[in-house]
């Protein structure tokens, strides 16, 4: 057997004294950094909850070395946004049609319709006796019977015709005129004037001698873009 002599242990400890020395080193400063995080957490009132930290922090934290941009983007409300679709939404404007574009609300009187109109064909008149055509409708009532505009318009025309009578006639805007003749000579409007639908404009006369052989009645016709054509198709 080998003999151990004391010097030999003497140098194998010095060799180690090192590595033991330096364990004991990092041992001291990882205690005495625990204890210092203790003292730490203990004086800030412990670890703060991982939710709480998650959603109280701020959300834009400027980093070093980083330029911020300082430009502050506009937010339109929802409610701009609403309203700016609603308007580009608006429906086109309708189209410019003559006859349905400015629909009439009332006859312009009441009762009963006499001899309707005849669309370019001959029909016999009873005052005359000859064929021709009836370019309007008679409505049939009695004398000073109330008559009013079909629909809103201006007067264009007042005068006594040799045939028609006492005439007034209205233009009601998109091409169309309205044409009531035989009135009572007391007419209410004058030429220029603008007329309501439903407003009084005259009264039911025996001024057109033209159908003098027929009971009272106005004579009533439209004239679209200067062709006649029948009243009625606008109540329709």
């Amino acid at each position: 057997m080998k003999k151990v002599k004391f010097g030999d242990v003497r140098r194998a400890l010095r060799g180690k004294g090192f590595v033991i020395a330096l364990g004991l080193s990092v041992a001291a400063v990882g205690a005495s950094t625990y204890i210092a995080y203790n003292q730490a957490v203990n004086r800030i009132g412990g670890l703060p909850d991982f939710e709480e930290f998650i959603f109280d922090a701020p959300v834009n934290i400027p980093q070093t070395g980083i330029p911020i941009d300082e430009t502050v983007p506009e937010v339109i409300p929802p409610s701009d946004l609403i309203e700016e679709s609603a308007t580009e939404a608006e429906p086109a404007e309708e189209t410019n049609n003559p006859i349905h574009a400015r629909p009439p609300r009332v006859m312009p009187v009441e009762g009963e319709l006499g001899e309707p109109f005849s669309n370019g064909e001959l029909v016999r008149s009873r005052t005359l006796g000859v064929w021709r055509t009836h370019d309007g409708i008679d409505i049939k009532a009695p004398l000073g019977t109330p008559v009013v505009a079909m629909t809103s318009g201006t007067v264009t025309e007042v005068y006594a015709d040799p045939l028609w009578g006492i005439c007034v006639v209205i233009d009601h805007g998109d091409g169309i005129l309205g044409c009531y003749f035989g009135l009572a000579q007391n007419v209410s409007v004058s030429v220029g004037q603008e007329v309501a639908s439903g407003e009084v404009i005259g009264a039911v006369g025996n001024t057109a001698e033209i159908e003098i052989a027929e009971s009272p009645h106005l004579h009533f016709g439209v004239r679209k873009n200067g062709e006649w054509i029948d009243p009625l198709s606008l109540f329709e």
